[in-house]
C-alpha cells in the first residue's frame, strides 16, 4: 500500500526484540546488530508517512519482518523486510542503500520494488513487467518472492482501510497469483490465509454466511472432534502408537470450494470432520492408515498416497476419508513431524542459510522448477501471453507423467506429448513424429493423465509445424515452436513485420517513411525485449508480439473532428483485422468463434472481411476447391477491450429427477452469468430429458467452464452447445 506523507506524531512501534520474540533461539547477537541498524534507517526513511488506517507506516515493514521471523528466516532477509519500501516510497536511493547494508540486501530490496519510472501506456503492461522483475529477481534469490508473499499478507489484513474498487483489484490479484504461489512454493498456511482474506472482498455474502455458521456450530463441531481425536488416540494406543492427533482447521475458501466443486450445501460441507496425525518416522504412517481403516470403514476411492508420490510443491502426507463416529465423514491426514513443517512453511523451511552463505542440501533441486519456470517467462515477451503462461502454466493443476527409464516429470494439466517432449529437451519437441503412451501409439493432442509413460518417436528430418502452436499446452514448448519457424524465415517476418507497422501507422494519419519508422522503433527495441530491431519487426511479423501494441505505442489514436449533430458512434469492433478496428466483418457461420479461440480473417468480394477459426476446415476446403489466393486469409486477433457477449444455447440430455433443472441453473451461476431463456421436456415415458438454455458468454474458457460445471451435475449425459451468430 503506498505511502501518505502527513504530519502526524509517531505511535509507540514493536522494537526489533518484538520482532525475534516469536523464534528468540533462532538469532545471535549479531542478527540483532544488523536488524537494529535496519529499523532505524527504515524508522528515519519513512518518517511522517501514515498508511490509510492512520498508523506509522514502518508500522507495516514491522509487520512484514515479524512475518518472516515467524518463518524463522535468516536476518539479512528479515532486514531486507525492515527496508523493502524504502526505494519506493521514500527518498533514499539505491546508491545510498547499497553503501549502508552489505550485499544481498539491496538486490532482495530492489526485487520487491515496483518498476514506476518506465513509461507503458498500458497499466497492464506495467504491471505485469512488475511481475517479471519479481520473478526475475527471485531467481536470484528466493528471499525475493518469500518477502513479497509476507507483504502482501500483512497488506491483505489491513485491506479494510482502502476505497472498495482498490479492495476488490488487490484481492482479486491476491487469489490469482500470490496464493497459487504460496501454493506453488507448498506454504499452505499463508497461501490459506491469502484466500481467506481474499474471499472477504470477492465473495462477501457467501463469506458472511460460512462465519455466521461457523460460529454457531463451533460447540457442537469441536465437541464432535474431541470424541474422534480421543476414541482414535486410545485404538492407535492398544497397538503402541502414541502419535500427535489435532483437529483440521477448515479455511472459510476451502468449504466455499467444496461447496462449488461437489455442489453439497454448506451445512453438509461443514459437518465434515477433519482430523491430522503426526507422527515421527514415515514408516509409521503407513501403519496408522492401516489401523484407522481397521476402525473405522474407509470410503472406496479416497485414499490418496502423496508420501510415495509427492505433489509437486513438495507437499507430503497420506489423506483417506473414513465413515468415523455416528456415521460421519471423517477426513484424516497422516503425516510425520518434518512433513508437517514442510507442509505449513514450504520452500521457507529449507532456507536456513549456513555459514558462508551455502543453503540446505538438496535445496537447489527442490527449486529445479522455478528455475524452469523464471526461462519460460523470460521467452514471454508479450503481457497477455505472460499471465496466460503463469497461471495456466505455472499454478495450474499438475500431473506427473514418466518417460521409459521412470524419469518423473511433471507438466500442466491437460499437456499434450509435444509438451513433454519439449520439456525434455527442445531438440527433441522439434524432432518430434509421433508419440507413445503406456505402449500405445497416440495423437499428439492428447490429453496425459496422472501416471502415464511417454515415449517421443523422433525423425532427424521432422521439424515443428505451426498447427503445433494449437495442440502445445505450455508457453515453453509454444515459445519454442515460434523460435523455430520465425528462424527459418526471418528475413520474410521482418519484411512483413515493417509494412504491417507502416500500413497501420499511415492508417492512424502518420506519414512516414520506413527509414523514419526505424529510427522511432530503434529505442523501443528493449520495451518489447527484442535482442534487435530486426527481431522486433520479425516478431511482429509472426505475430508474437501483437500490432496494436507497437501501433498504440507509436502512433496516437486519431481525434474525430466534433459534428453539430453527431450520430451515436458505433461500438468498437471485437476483432481487430491486421491490427486495425473498424473494418467491415462478419463471423463465419461454419465454425462460429468465441472470443479467446484463435481466429484469422478472409477477404471476401464485396463484404469486408469474414472471421473464421483458425483451424476451420471449411474455408481451408473452399480455398482449394475455389483455387482463391491464399492471401487473402489476413491477420485477426480479439479485441479484448471491446468484446460482448455471444449467445449460446446449451441442450442438455439428462437422467429426469427432482431439482435436476434447479441444479443445473445453480451450475450457471457460479460462472456468474445469467440465463436469458430456457426450457425443458421429457420423453421416455419421463425418464429422459432435455433442456435448453441460452447463455451469454465472453470467452471460449468461459464456455469451457460452463459446460463442464453442468458436466458434473448428477444425472447429465450429453451437452450440445449452439453459437448465435450476431
Amino acid at each position: 500500500m503506498q505511502a501518505v506523507a502527513i504530519d502526524h506524531p509517531v505511535a509507540a512501534l514493536p522494537t526489533v526484540d518484538d520482532i525475534l520474540s516469536c523464534a528468540p533461539d533462532r538469532y545471535v547477537p549479531s542478527d540483532r546488530v544488523l536488524l537494529d541498524k535496519a529499523y532505524r534507517f527504515g524508522l528515519t526513511a519513512h518518517a511522517g508517512q501514515l498508511r490509510q488506517s492512520g498508523d506509522p507506516y514502518f508500522s507495516h515493514c514491522i509487520e512484514v519482518a515479524r512475518l518472516l521471523a515467524e518463518l524463522r528466516l535468516d536476518s539479512t532477509t528479515l532486514a531486507a523486510g525492515l527496508l523493502h519500501d524504502v526505494l519506493e516510497d521514500t527518498g533514499v536511493t539505491a546508491d545510498q542503500l547499497a553503501a549502508e547494508f552489505p550485499a544481498p540486501i539491496p538486490m532482495l530490496v530492489q526485487g520487491v520494488t515496483k518498476i514506476s519510472s518506465l513509461d507503458f501506456r498500458s497499466s497492464r503492461a506495467q504491471y505485469v513487467e512488475n511481475l517479471r522483475k519479481m520473478i526475475l529477481a527471485t531467481a536470484q534469490d528466493l528471499r525475493v518472492v518469500l518477502i513479497k508473499i509476507c507483504d502482501r499478507l500483512h497488506n491483505m489484513r489491513t485491506l479494510s482501510y482502502l476505497p472498495p474498487d482498490r479492495q476488490h483489484y488487490i484481492a482479486t490479484d491476491t487469489m490469482k497469483v500470490y496464493a497459487p504461489l504460496a501454493n506453488r512454493l507448498g506454504m499452505m498456511r499463508i497461501k490459506s490465509d491469502l484466500e481467506d482474506l481474499a474471499m472477504r472482498y470477492l465473495y462477501p455474502e457467501e463469506y458472511r454466511r460460512i462465519a455466521e455458521l461457523v460460529a454457531e456450530k463451533r460447540a457442537s463441531r469441536e465437541a464432535k472432534v474431541e470424541r474422534s481425536i480421543s476414541v482414535l488416540r486410545e485404538h492407535l494406543a492398544r497397538q503402541g502408537l502414541h502419535p500427535e492427533i489435532v483437529g483440521r482447521p477448515k479455511h472459510f475458501y476451502s468449504i466455499f470450494e467444496k461447496m462449488r466443486e461437489q455442489h453439497l450445501e454448506l451445512d453438509r460441507i461443514y459437518d465434515l470432520i477433519g482430523l491430522r496425525v503426526i507422527t515421527e518416522y514415515k514408516q509409521e504412517c503407513y501403519d496408522i492408515v492401516g489401523h484407522i481403516h481397521a476402525l473405522w470403514k474407509p470410503i472406496p476411492g479416497r485414499l490418496k498416497d502423496y508420501i510415495a508420490l509427492p505433489k509437486d510443491n513438495g507437499y507430503q502426507s497420506l489423506h483417506t476419508a473414513v465413515i468415523g463416529l455416528d456415521g460421519q465423514v471423517t477426513e484424516i491426514q497422516i503425516r510425520t513431524r518434518e512433513m508437517h513443517r514442510m507442509a505449513e512453511e514450504g520452500i521457507a523451511a529449507h532456507w536456513r542459510y549456513k555459514e558462508g552463505g551455502q543453503s540446505e542440501v538438496g535445496l537447489d533441486e527442490k527449486l529445479a522448477w522455478f528455475r524452469r519456470m523464471t526461462d519460460w517467462l523470460q521467452e514471454v515477451k508479450d503481457p497477455d501471453e505472460f499471465m496466460r503462461a503463469l497461471t495456466h502454466d505455472v499454478f495450474a493443476d499438475r500431473v506427473f507423467v514418466f518417460s521409459p527409464r521412470g524419469d518423473a516429470f511433471d507438466l500442466p494439466r491437460d499437456s499434450t506429448p509435444l509438451d513433454f517432449a519439449y520439456t525434455v529437451h527442445s531438440e527433441i519437441g522439434n524432432r518430434c513424429v509421433g508419440a507413445k503412451v503406456n505402449n500405445r501409439i497416440v495423437p499428439l493432442r492428447t490429453h496425459l493423465q496422472q501416471g502415464d509413460v511417454v515415449e517421443i518417436l523422433t525423425s532427424k528430418t521432422a521439424h515443428p509445424r505451426a498447427h503445433w502452436l494449437e495442440i502445445v499446452r505450455t508457453a515453453r514448448a509454444r515459445n519454442k515452436i515460434r523460435h523455430w519457424l520465425r528462424s527459418q524465415q526471418h528475413g520474410e517476418f521482418v519484411i512483413s513485420g515493417r509494412e504491417r507497422i507502416l500500413k497501420a501507422v499511415r492508417a492512424h494519419g502518420m506519414d512516414i517513411t520506413a527509414d523514419r519508422l526505424e529510427e522511432i522503433l530503434r529505442p523501443l527495441v528493449g520495451e518489447f525485449h527484442a535482442d534487435s530491431l530486426d527481431d522486433l519487426l520479425a516478431d511482429v511479423g509472426f505475430g508474437r508480439i501483437p500490432l496494436r501494441r507497437v501501433v498504440d505505442r507509436i502512433a496516437p489514436v486519431p481525434r474525430k473532428p466534433r459534428r453539430a449533430h453527431a450520430q451515436p458512434s458505433r461500438p468498437a469492433s471485437e476483432v481487430l483485422v491486421d491490427g486495425m478496428t473498424g473494418t467491415a466483418m462478419r463471423f463465419a457461420q461454419c465454425c462460429r468463434p468465441l472470443p479467446g479461440e484463435p481466429i484469422v480473417a478472409f477477404i471476401t468480394v464485396g463484404r469486408g472481411v469474414t472471421i473464421h477459426r483458425r483451424d476451420c476446415e471449411s474455408l481451408e476446403k473452399t480455398i482449394a476447391v475455389k483455387g482463391l489466393d491464399p492471401s487473402r486469409r489476413i491477420a485477426a486477433q480479439w479485441n479484448s477491450e471491446s468484446i460482448r457477449p455471444h449467445k449460446v444455447t446449451i441442450k442438455v440430455v439428462a437422467r429426469d429427477r427432482v431439482g435436476l433443472q434447479r441444479d443445473i441453473c445453480d451450475a450457471i451461476s457460479q460462472e456468474n452469468i445469467s440465463i436469458s431463456d430456457s426450457d425443458t421436456h421429457s420423453r421416455a415415458r419421463g425418464q429422459t430429458a432435455i433442456l435448453r438454455f441460452t447463455v451469454p458468454v465472453t470467452s471460449k474458457d468461459q464456455m469451457t467452464r460452463v459446460m463442464a460445471r453442468i458436466r458434473s451435475v448428477s444425472g447429465v449425459v450429453s451437452l450440445t452447445p449452439t453459437i448465435q451468430t450476431k
